[in-house]
């Protein structure tokens, strides 16, 4: 970490300064403390003096005598600059700041914001917000925060929050403890001036208490820093599973390149959420069920998913729930079906999910040993029994003795598990105590809850198994001095980059086209060559198949003459002439400028298919020939690439190779490139060319 934030996060004395009566953060924050039994020093510093709220107050910082750790600044913005001098003559060091009115207000207030904290750091004051609710830490008892807290506090926190959103801090807090999940810490971020939440991400991987970490971000302000402590959580083996808000379409800017249509804000985040192996959900309840799922399960074995259930709907909603979110069921093995058979009704059917019926309420040991068996099958990685959790004791008949042997048979498995409610509910103080009595470590909370958790689970394991994906370095990328502005210069520019193109030569005149043919001969591609045209099948600009000089002379003249007419403003260069290529494959390889990640490569089925089924796969910038290899096989059209219905196998591995030199080759030409696409990327067995390719600049959109 750039910053030690322990002292901010996990403070032993603090202060509130500016508390008033009249500001209801101060009642906030105190109401916070008093609900975790906070024990420390706790200094209120009102410049007018006298009592607030029932306490003491001194006018100054400097005049609390004894040290404090951190802060909670509540004061106008206009005495924000006065405050932050007075706490570095106190020797406070760390802050939580809700004051707003910054960058969230427009350019003025975001000038204010940065010369305000840039005072702090030169105070050598570090300070979350400002417009942050501040932070609770359950694991200390202790917190800065107007964030509620509910009690009793849960035992065993094992999820951190994190969000840049105040109010739905609190809302994940509140759910959380509706539902049983047992938080760390909760930590809005606010205006991330100076701590971030990848700040507060590093600091929870250094927690031991925090198993998992839940996210709400509705912007990465700092993607580098965000990325740094996705690579750290996944090597450290601590899920991230997060919720992103405010998603939408990349600039219409590279609408003029096919990638324009590949390539979106939200499908760039997937990409980078699984390349990092961060568990991506939809909803707060979401967030919280699969954090919690995997806070308890940690790195999943290679095998997959089995359940129990007394009901065979149970079993059937499961399945197809499970398999919308991506759930690998295990199949049983033939030894695990004959011992399943042994202790269940003659009428069960023993397959996965597995349906126990409900014969066994009157045998919970056959429930139990049903479980067991079923987590012991060596294809089993996840266990869990489907069982609904009593709210009260008065409905409770035979809640809670199942829900043992549930858990017993669960802890007989030998590999992770959990108790699968049919039902979103909130967990009462008596189902709460049900699981404390019965030893059931983990409840989900519905089905669908549970399967979108147990995927991600899944999702995450594999990631984890394998490690973060490895750094590349971009410094030994020499800079390209060079700016193509067509099609001929940019097939030239990647020729010089050590990436593979077609020949290309260029004709001025028609004869020049008929003398080209003579001495290319076959069949050729025409092609005009304009820096204005950047789609020329549309014009008319592209004619294939032309075979012998008398064919081009024509063609030249044609194709200038439809240009002419349909593009009229249009500089027209001449025509380009090129061998045509046989059977093989033909891929799209662009790549894209996202304003907040930088260049995003796509990779795909490229010519007419690239706008048909728009099966693409992305990734940031640079990528390794391994990286691009996997691309490849998620395609969706991976088959293609194998030698599909008689056609040419290709060379994946070479393909990889000058996918990943194309990918340098955009990162050479600078920050002015908004867009790189070669379309098509032809391939056919180890022979692999760039047939076309087009550049767009940002000084010529």
């Amino acid at each position: 970490m750039s910053i030690d934030l322990k002292r901010l996060f996990a403070p032993k004395s603090v202060a509130i300064l500016g508390a008033s009566e009249n500001n209801p953060w101060a009642r906030f924050v105190i109401r916070t403390l008093e609900a975790l039994d906070y024990s420390g020093p706790l200094h209120l510093v009102n410049r007018r003096g006298g009592s607030v709220l029932g306490r003491e107050t001194i006018a100054r910082a400097t005049l609390i005598g004894e040290p404090v750790d951190a802060s909670f600044v509540m004061v106008p913005a206009a005495a924000l600059e006065e405050t932050l001098r007075d706490m570095a003559e106190a020797g406070i060091r760390n802050g939580v700041v809700v004051t707003s009115g910054f960058a969230e207000v427009g350019e003025a207030g975001a000038a204010e914001q940065a010369r305000l904290f840039g005072i702090a750091e030169t105070l050598g004051i570090t300070l979350m917000g400002p417009n942050s609710l501040g932070f609770v830490n359950l694991v200390d008892r202790v917190a800065l925060s107007a964030i509620p807290v509910r009690v009793p506090i849960l035992p065993d926190p094992c999820v951190g929050i994190v969000s840049q959103s105040g109010a739905t801090a609190g809302v994940i807090s509140n759910s959380g403890h509706a539902t049983n999940v047992s938080l760390t810490h909760v930590i809005a971020v606010g205006n991330e001036a100076s701590v971030d939440m990848a700040d507060a991400i590093e600091f929870m991987i250094d927690c031991p208490a925090t198993r998992a970490i839940g996210v709400f971000v509705e912007s990465a302000r700092r993607p580098t820093t965000f990325i740094a402590a996705a690579r750290r959580a996944l090597a450290a083996r601590k899920p991230i599973v997060l919720l992103k808000v405010g998603v939408g379409e990349l600039a219409a800017q590279v609408a003029q390149a096919h990638t324009g249509a590949l390539v979106g804000d939200n499908k760039v985040f997937d990409a980078i959420c699984r390349d990092l192996g961060i568990v991506r959900v939809n909803t707060m309840e979401q967030l919280l069920q699969s954090a919690n799922m995997l806070a308890h399960t940690g790195v999943l074995g290679e095998g997959g998913f089995a359940v129990a259930s007394l009901s065979g709907g149970a079993c059937e909603m499961i399945a197809d729930l499970g398999e919308a979110e991506g759930v690998p069921f295990a199949t049983f093995s033939p030894s695990t079906k004959e011992k399943l058979k042994a202790i269940l009704p003659a009428y069960a059917t023993v397959q996965n999910p597995l349906d126990v019926t409900g014969g066994v309420l009157s045998n919970l040991q056959a429930f139990e040993d049903a479980v067991a068996i079923a987590g012991q099958d060596e294809a089993v990685a996840l266990v869990a029994g489907c069982f609904d959790l009593a709210q009260e004791a008065r409905t409770d008949t035979l809640g809670r003795p199942a829900i043992a042997h549930i858990a017993a048979g669960v802890r007989r498995s030998g590999v992770p598990g959990f108790l699968l409610p049919q039902s979103y509910l909130s967990v009462s103080d008596y189902a709460r105590e049900t699981l404390e009595t019965t030893g059931m470590a983990l409840s989900s909370a519905g089905l669908g809850m549970a399967m979108a958790a147990a995927g991600g689970a899944f999702r995450w394991s594999a990631a984890a198994r394998a490690g973060p994906p490895p750094a590349l370095d971009t410094t030994a990328i020499v800079s390209a001095q060079v700016r193509p502005a067509n099609e001929h210069e940019a097939l030239d520019y990647l020729a010089s980059r050590g990436v593979p193109t077609i020949p290309v030569r260029i004709a001025r005149t028609a004869e020049e086209a008929a003398t080209i043919a003579t001495e290319l001969g076959g069949r050729l591609a025409l092609k005009i060559l304009s820096p204005d045209i950047a789609h020329k099948t549309e014009v008319g600009g592209v004619a294939l198949g032309v075979s012998g000089p008398d064919a081009a002379r024509t063609e030249f003249a044609a194709m200038v003459d439809r240009v002419s007419r349909a593009e009229p403003a249009a500089r027209l260069d001449g025509v380009t002439i090129s061998p045509m290529r046989g059977a093989g494959v033909e891929l799209i390889v662009g790549i894209a400028r996202d304003a907040t990640w930088g260049l995003v490569l796509a990779v795909g089925l490229g010519g007419v298919w690239v706008e048909v089924l728009a099966d693409a796969d992305l990734s940031l910038l640079p990528v390794s020939p391994e990286q691009v290899e996997t691309m490849l096989g998620r395609l969706k059209a991976a088959r293609l690439l194998d030698g599909y219905r008689r056609q040419p196998a290709i060379d994946r591995r070479k393909v990889a190779e000058v996918v990943a030199a194309i990918g340098n080759a955009a990162i050479a030409l600078g920050p002015d490139l908004v867009s790189l696409e070669v379309n098509p990327l032809w391939a056919s067995g180890a022979a692999v060319e760039c047939l076309d390719a087009l550049t767009v600049w940002k000084d010529r959109l």
